[in-house]
């Protein structure tokens, strides 16, 4: 049996459609705690229907954002960090709400022990109460009863309120942070520790924060009992494409937590981590959680979405593409030249035969061409663009989807010799331009 956890986001309800069919292939669910304070009927009805263990991200983080990360267009503060804030002590919500600040290290310190516990009693019992409400809450008590609670209804992990060690932070201020970091898993493990729900750690970290991090230091600040798992997010970081500093930093960092017996849980992550899951691996990580088609890494600042192009998740090379490129790519290699059933079935062979892309593709390759479906609207100042139609967003996410769930099989199917063959192989064929950063990738973390 796996000892990897395979982790699935839930953003919007635009997710729900693939999200839902695909939930068996996952441990666990992830919601942002200002999603489920907003949306918290909803979110009941996603956790209990399909009987799946949730993990609720508390992103304490926010109180440390300029107060213009939570503003909408209009200038109010958007009403799923308001709702959040009225769950959270009444000093960080007078400061972030009255004085429009970001909260500091001594703010914090002043009421961490609070803060502590709303963060706990949050996660535990919000989405609770929405359940109470509805019809089938005696039933879901008594399937848990009967089932011996095989499908209990109760979060998976509790995670400790944590913060962020930014890139402008001078090195006293790291530690000052890392110190909040120690004393709100402290605090949280000591009273917790004993309450039936695994307790995880959170670090949220820049990429300059990491490169110039002292793991000494890191090490000592996070030495405590009662938790086995930690989450890392490191601001739109993948461990394939970093440079070679930030590589080497995020090796150290993956030692400083094995040296501490601690596993580490990528935050947000795409096939890099997922083989650095392989259980070959001497310095490993131990689970993944990703987005529903997407959110292989994440800025930690929100930023504001760009053109919507069609994308195709290229399955030989792990990596989405814009469809204009993976067309070229099919082209190159003969894929739309000579018998269109035959392309086809060497389609299914040499580049994916999911499920998604057999419904589509059937025994002509032309059908490709459905994943690049789009319709026109005026984008900025009335100008024409092209987005993708909802049905071609929709193929294109199960297909991602299906990628994901074959990933996770054969990397715990695979050797790890296996799979590093088959990712040089794949890569010199379709994109020898990317072979030296995958041979640098290969190099850093699994040779």
């Amino acid at each position: 049996m796996s000892d990897n956890l395979k982790l699935l986001r839930y953003n919007t309800g635009n997710d729900k459609k693939a999200f839902v069919e695909f939930k068996d292939a996952f441990d666990a669910v992830i919601f942002n705690a200002t999603i489920v304070a907003y949306s918290g009927a909803s979110v009941s009805d996603i956790i209990s229907i399909h009987m799946n263990k949730y993990i609720i991200d508390p992103q304490t983080y926010i109180l440390q954002h300029d107060s213009k990360a939570f503003m909408s267009s209009n200038g109010k503060i958007k009403a799923s960090v308001l709702k959040y804030l009225q769950e959270l002590p009444q000093k960080v919500n007078d400061i972030i709400v009255n004085e429009r600040r970001a909260l500091n290290t001594s703010d914090i310190n002043s009421c961490l022990e609070e803060l502590v516990e709303k963060i706990y009693k949050f996660q535990v019992d919000y989405i609770s109460k929405f359940i109470q409400k509805k019809d089938y809450g005696k039933y879901l008590e008594f399937v848990q009863e009967e089932e011996n609670s095989k499908h209990q209804y109760s979060p998976q992990f509790v995670i400790a309120p944590y913060f962020r060690l930014k890139n402008e932070y001078t090195n006293s201020e790291i530690e000052d942070w890392l110190k909040i970091n120690r004393s709100s898993l402290k605090l949280f493990t000591n009273k917790y520790g004993t309450s039936g729900f695994p307790i995880a750690a959170q670090l949220l970290i820049d990429k300059n924060a990491l490169c110039n991090l002292d793991f000494n230091l890191l090490q000592k600040q996070y030495d405590l009992p009662d938790y086995d798992y930690v989450f890392v997010w490191v601001d739109n970081f993948s461990p394939l494409t970093a440079n070679k500093n930030e590589q080497l930093a995020f090796k150290n960092l993956m030692q400083t937590f094995k040296n501490l017996n601690k596993r580490i849980i990528m935050a947000y992550g795409g096939y890099d981590s997922i083989l650095l899951c392989h259980k070959d691996l001497s310095t490993r990580l131990y689970g993944v959680a990703q987005s529903v088609g997407y959110g292989e890494a994440r800025s930690i600042t929100p930023v504001g979405g760009g053109l919507p192009v069609n994308k195709y998740y290229f399955y030989p090379t792990h990596e989405r593409l814009v469809f204009g490129d993976v067309s070229n790519i099919l082209s190159a290699n003969g894929f739309f030249s000579g018998d269109k059933g035959q392309a086809a079935t060497r389609f299914y062979d040499e580049i994916c035969g999911c499920e998604q892309c057999k419904q589509i593709i059937k025994n002509d390759i032309n059908n490709f061409n459905q994943y690049n479906e789009s319709v026109p609207y005026a984008w900025k100042d009335d100008i024409k663009r092209n987005r993708p139609t909802t049905e071609a967003s929709f193929i294109a996410t199960r297909h991602f989807m299906c990628c994901k769930q074959r990933e996770w099989e054969e990397i715990e199917r695979l050797s790890l010799e296996d799979c590093k063959k088959q990712i040089l192989s794949n890569v010199e064929k379709y994109s020898v331009n990317q072979i030296a950063r995958i041979k640098r990738f290969l190099k850093t973390y699994v040779e």
